[in-house]
Parts: C-alpha cells; structure tokens; sequence
C-alpha cells in the first residue's frame, strides 16, 4: 500500500515526512479516519475542501499545486 501511495501523492508524504507527521496525526488534524485518509492518499476518493484548506495550513511553505502533485516530485528540506 506505501508504494501505491507515494505514487499518487510523493511531495505530501514527503511533506509529511519531513515534518515528522505521521497518517494517524495527519488524519486527526484533517477530522477524518485513518482509513479515509489511506482512500485519499491511494486516489481511491478525493480530498474535501475543508482537507485541502487544513493541508494547506500544516504545509503553509509548500503550495497546493506542489504538495498534491501526481507527477512532479520536489524536494522538501526544513531547517
């Protein structure tokens, strides 16, 4: 399921990665299941409004464009 997944949304699990947000803490802030969030990540259902604006709050540095990038990788360092 990893593999399937950073497929989909590389720069967000890097992102994530980065951060030291887990997908349980990432689901808890977005108000969603772990679940939901795994069907989110693997492109099985789409993210909501209100999940986007929240991403966009936890990756304030990172623009949406970038962060749900399917095939366009960036690198992401914090310092």
């Amino acid at each position: 399921m990893q593999n399937d997944t950073l497929r989909i949304f590389p720069n967000l699990l890097r992102a994530m990665s980065a951060s030291g947000l887990s997908k349980p803490e990432l689901a808890a802030r977005l108000g969603i299941s772990r679940r939901t969030l795994d069907r989110r990540l693997n492109g099985s259902i789409e993210f909501r409004w209100n999940e986007l604006r929240e991403l966009h709050r936890i990756f304030p540095d990172i623009s949406m464009h970038d962060l749900l990038n399917r095939t366009q990788p960036i690198f992401i360092c914090h310092q």
